[in-house]
Protein backbone atom coordinates (compact mmCIF):
# COMPACT_ATOMS: atom_id res chain seq x y z
CA UNK A 1 0.00 0.00 0.00
CA UNK A 2 3.05 2.53 0.65
CA UNK A 3 4.68 1.62 -2.59
CA UNK A 4 0.95 2.07 -4.25
CA UNK A 5 0.32 5.36 -2.25
CA UNK A 6 3.72 6.76 -3.36
CA UNK A 7 3.77 5.85 -6.72
CA UNK A 8 0.23 7.38 -7.55
CA UNK A 9 1.28 10.64 -5.42
CA UNK A 10 4.97 10.77 -6.63
CA UNK A 11 6.35 10.94 -3.28
CA UNK A 12 9.57 9.40 -1.98
CA UNK A 13 9.90 6.47 0.35
CA UNK A 14 12.71 6.94 3.27
CA UNK A 15 13.22 3.51 5.68
CA UNK A 16 15.17 1.74 7.10
CA UNK A 17 13.73 -1.37 5.49
CA UNK A 18 15.58 -3.15 2.31
CA UNK A 19 12.30 -4.72 1.16
CA UNK A 20 11.68 -1.12 -0.27
CA UNK A 21 15.21 -1.65 -2.32
CA UNK A 22 14.06 -5.01 -3.75
CA UNK A 23 10.51 -4.06 -4.38
CA UNK A 24 12.42 -1.03 -7.08
CA UNK A 25 14.15 -3.75 -8.74
CA UNK A 26 11.32 -6.03 -9.13
CA UNK A 27 8.52 -3.22 -10.11
CA UNK A 28 10.73 -0.05 -11.11
CA UNK A 29 10.45 3.52 -9.92
CA UNK A 30 9.18 5.64 -9.19
CA UNK A 31 8.62 6.00 -6.49
CA UNK A 32 12.21 6.36 -5.41
CA UNK A 33 13.78 5.03 -2.25
CA UNK A 34 15.51 7.38 0.45
CA UNK A 35 16.94 3.87 2.25
CA UNK A 36 18.50 4.88 6.06
CA UNK A 37 21.06 2.46 6.58
CA UNK A 38 22.55 3.37 9.50
CA UNK A 39 19.94 1.30 12.06
CA UNK A 40 16.95 2.24 14.25
CA UNK A 41 18.32 5.68 16.11
CA UNK A 42 16.05 8.47 17.93
CA UNK A 43 14.31 10.74 15.61
CA UNK A 44 16.48 13.78 16.17
CA UNK A 45 19.52 11.86 15.00
CA UNK A 46 17.34 11.14 11.91
CA UNK A 47 16.54 14.46 11.29
CA UNK A 48 20.13 15.70 11.55
CA UNK A 49 21.52 13.32 9.05
CA UNK A 50 18.61 14.10 6.83
CA UNK A 51 18.67 18.05 7.26
CA UNK A 52 23.02 17.13 6.53
CA UNK A 53 21.88 15.73 3.54
CA UNK A 54 19.35 17.90 1.96
CA UNK A 55 21.23 18.85 -0.91
CA UNK A 56 22.19 15.54 -2.19
CA UNK A 57 18.55 14.07 -1.21
CA UNK A 58 17.50 17.13 -3.68
CA UNK A 59 19.33 15.98 -6.40
CA UNK A 60 18.85 12.53 -6.36
CA UNK A 61 14.51 13.40 -5.92
CA UNK A 62 14.87 16.07 -8.78
CA UNK A 63 17.66 15.93 -11.17
CA UNK A 64 18.36 14.57 -14.24
CA UNK A 65 21.60 13.45 -13.36
CA UNK A 66 20.05 11.01 -11.20
CA UNK A 67 16.89 9.83 -13.04
CA UNK A 68 17.82 6.17 -13.57
CA UNK A 69 18.59 5.73 -10.11
CA UNK A 70 16.08 3.92 -7.64
CA UNK A 71 17.49 4.64 -4.36
CA UNK A 72 19.69 6.19 -2.42
CA UNK A 73 21.06 4.68 0.55
CA UNK A 74 22.65 7.32 3.46
CA UNK A 75 24.95 5.26 5.53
Amino acid sequence: EIWKYAHKNDFTIVTFDGDFYDLSKFKGFPPKIIWLRFGNTKTDFIALILNSKHALISDFIQSEAYSEIACLEIK
